[in-house]
């Protein structure tokens, strides 16, 4: 038989992926650079995987999506073994939140005003500065008063959307988790086929221009974020190879421009994510050590409103080369500053959620306490 058990690859490398960061880093260049060429084409309607898929994805799109494939695959293996749901929440909170806080802070109060055209005073006293602290909760506000964001349009810093469907299914993932599903492989199996099922047959009936809402973009991430959570359950039967990589790389293209994108490219893109892992591409600085995804991802947005207002670029590559190097070294600060030492305090919340849930106990029932 052709290639080895995913999960047994793995295990042979003490079941850490080593091309895992560089197709973090990948990912996250992505995004920028579909973002970076807004300044000379519609990032979507221009886009070739866009026209290619039958507008089923883009770049930007494409890049968020190998994201929640992946986030899916590395998530579900403490969860697994440990079954302790409030742990995995408190990871996840101290994982996203503290950059999340701090890049939303500093957006508003530091580098909105300087941006802004209105002055100081009337700024510092709007509404609508006050009101994008709500982004901090992942439910979105993000107009700042006077300030035109590198698009030209008064969304700053919109890739912060996709954290609130990631949040979504981090929650559903652990409320799935608390019925003992995730033990019992094909539950989880049966809710993924029903989650898909009702995005392809009951909101692809919506006219495209129509569907994109809460519960269709959901279900869309989630086709990859759950992707990745199989890939994982079904490890042990799923084989992996270059020559598997190869075919499930040709598979992917052709699904993509046909009918069946909505169904099989999250499971096709989840399988060569998880794959990529695999490969050990040689070490850098800006993967050796370090996780700068993150940071280029919440960063850039805002260092591409900038550059745009303070200087007048005519080509996307000269403004993606700039804003990436930024962004890098935003990353980097943030990295070691924010988001590692954060990791020292991983547990905070579930020792806080545990105390109050404890405490709470002892009031309805005081004879057991």
């Amino acid at each position: 038989m052709i290639g080895v058990p995913l999960r047994e690859a793995f295990e042979a490398l003490g079941n850490r992926g080593p091309g895992f960061d560089m197709l973090r880093l990948v990912a996250a260049t992505a995004v920028v650079v579909h973002h970076s060429m807004v300044i000379e084409h519609d990032i979507v309607r221009d886009d070739w995987l866009f026209r290619f898929s039958g507008s089923y994805t883009h770049l930007g799109l494409l890049a968020v999506s190998v994201f929640f494939a992946l986030s899916g695959y590395l998530i579900t293996p403490g969860l697994v073994k440990s079954g302790n749901v409030i742990g995995y929440f408190s990871r996840r909170f101290m994982r996203v939140m503290p950059l999340l806080v701090v890049v939303v802070v500093s957006t508003a109060f530091v580098i909105g005003p300087f941006f802004s055209s209105l002055p100081p005073s009337e700024y510092y006293t709007s509404v609508e500065t006050w009101r994008y602290l709500k982004t901090i909760t992942t439910f979105l506000s993000l107009q700042l008063p006077g300030v035109v964001s590198y698009d030209g349009g008064d969304t700053i810093n919109d890739p912060i959307w996709s954290l609130h469907y990631e949040w979504m299914c981090y929650i559903g993932l652990g409320l799935v988790a608390l019925t003992g599903a995730l033990s019992r492989r094909w539950v989880f199996l049966a809710v993924y086929v029903v989650a898909m099922l009702t995005l392809v047959f009951v909101l692809g009936d919506i006219p495209a221009d129509e569907r994109r809402g809460r519960l269709f973009t959901f279900l869309f991430l989630f086709g990859y974020f759950g992707a990745g959570v199989l890939v994982y359950l079904y490890g042990d039967i799923l084989r992996w190879s270059k020559t598997i990589m190869a075919g499930v790389l040709l598979a992917l293209v052709f699904v993509w421009a046909s009918p069946l994108n909505y169904l099989f490219a999250p499971l096709l893109t989840a399988f060569l994510v998880v794959g990529t892992g695999l490969f050990k591409f040689p070490e850098t600085p800006l993967t050796t050590g370090v996780d700068l995804s993150y940071g280029v991802y919440l960063s850039h947005a805002v260092v591409l409103m900038a550059l745009v207002n303070l200087f007048p670029f005519q080509s996307w590559v000269a403004l993606f080369a700039v804003a990436w190097a930024l962004s890098l070294a935003i990353a980097y600060a943030t990295w070691t500053f924010i988001e590692a030492p954060a990791q020292a305090y991983k547990d905070w919340p579930e020792k806080l959620a545990r105390t109050l849930l404890s405490r709470s106990l002892a009031r309805i029932n005081p004879e057991k306490s």
